[in-house]
């Protein structure tokens, strides 16, 4: 089934009441939409539609660590005093 936007043509690969919807360019030419269409249908059970489906992969691999070094002191925003005069015309 072909959606239509801007920029992108949506194809739903499942049912009306499960949904399973990628999105191709609109710069594909209708005969290619149609092909990659079926290519998708046929090999549908390759993705992963929902969290669950990526219970093979580890966690160590899908997961951002931002390690901080806690030696380095934090550091605090000083306030900003706007002029009394200004308070007014800024609220």
């Amino acid at each position: 089934m072909l959606i239509e936007d801007q920029r992108l043509v949506k194809l739903n690969l499942g049912t009306d009441t499960k949904s399973q919807i990628l999105n191709i360019s609109v710069q594909l030419k209708t005969c290619r939409v149609l092909e990659v269409e079926q290519m998708l249908k046929e090999f549908k059970d390759v993705f992963a539609w929902t969290y669950k489906d990526l219970k093979v992969i580890p966690l160590k691999l899908a997961q951002h660590i931002m390690e901080m070094d806690t030696t380095i002191p934090l550091a605090h925003k000083v306030k900003y005093i706007l002029n009394p005069n200004y308070v007014i015309v800024v609220k």
